[in-house]
């Protein structure tokens, strides 16, 4: 009996310099905030804060590349 042969996308290629939200990156993986939140607590997702205007608390962003580089593991 034949193995039936898949083809699998190939990982997301993030353009340099591209920066996205909590709410992109957990959209682009199809999961919770909460997630993307956790893995920036713990260390194990770079993520920079910017600063927001007066009284504002600011945001995360997350590199597109770092975000991959999460995911797939790998040192791309």
């Amino acid at each position: 009996m034949d193995q039936l042969q898949l083809s699998l996308p190939e990982p997301p290629q993030a353009a340099p310099g591209e920066f996205l939200t909590i709410a992109e990156a957990a959209q682009r993986l199809r999961c919770c905030e909460r997630t993307i939140r956790r893995a920036i607590a713990s260390g194990a997702l770079r993520a920079g804060k910017i600063s927001g205007e007066r009284f504002a608390r600011g945001a995360w962003r997350i590199r597109a590349a770092d975000l991959d580089r999460w995911v797939f593991g790998d040192a791309a």
